[in-house]
């Protein structure tokens, strides 16, 4: 299935950023749902209608894209909404609050890593298609950048790679796209209101304070009087 832009979508949702903690649920239309394969589905059939993508899923897998992907997260309830870039300085700067969504070329090189875990990414191999994936953290030592896929731990490095600054910059020069979501955040809780003392509650206070006054004014005097 051709759902590479739900399955990111949804490595966003459970991944940390600035924003807030990485979900394991999400309620969608007052259903609580698990972020798994399930959701990925349900992000990926709703951006086939919103994308400029011909063919809608189901029935036709004819895949999406990473704003087709941020418009349905939106409609979904889950973003507020989307910034869409294409350079790599934008992708740095995005990556500052949080992991980000990228689509690119990938080719047949692509499907394997080097045992160092980089992207084997060999300019002059057959492109094998387009892929949607998260860019989630940079490595400031090496100049790379982690890629979390969605094809389960069997590839790359438990399911991540690296790419080097020079061949991320090169395929997002061949038309690959940066998109990053805004996320819906709980709203702040109203402060709790300061407690109040029922009207009632307090008459009867003031009228056992006043009794107590009058049993020790009326004590004061029978022992004066005697």
């Amino acid at each position: 299935m051709g759902s590479c832009t739900g399955n990111a979508a949804a490595g966003l949702v459970g991944t940390d950023c600035a924003a807030r903690s990485g979900l394991t649920s999400v309620t969608i239309s007052g259903n609580m749902l698990p972020v798994d394969e399930n959701l990925a589905v349900q992000v990926y059939s709703l951006a086939t209608q919103l994308d400029s993508v011909q063919g809608t899923y189901p029935p036709d897998d004819t895949g999406s894209s990473g704003i087709g992907a941020a418009k349905a997260l939106v409609k979904l309830g889950l973003a507020t909404k989307y910034s869409h870039a294409f350079s790599l300085a934008a992708l740095q700067s995005a990556l500052q609050n949080g992991p980000v969504m990228v689509g690119t070329v990938w080719l047949q090189s692509m499907f394997d890593v080097d045992p160092d875990g980089f992207v084997i990414v060999d300019r002059k191999s057959q492109v094998a298609g387009g892929h949607e994936y998260v860019i989630s953290a940079y490595d400031a030592a090496r100049a790379a950048y982690r890629l979390d896929n969605s094809w389960g731990e069997t590839w790359g490095l438990r399911g991540s790679a690296w790419y080097s600054e020079t061949n991320l910059t090169w395929l997002l020069s061949q038309d690959g796209d940066v998109t990053v979501p805004a996320w819906v955040t709980a709203p702040t809780p109203p402060p709790s209101p300061a407690p109040t003392t029922d009207p009632r509650l307090a008459q009867a206070a003031a009228l056992v304070q006043e009794a107590n006054g009058l049993m020790q004014a009326l004590v004061h005097d029978t022992t004066s009087g005697a």
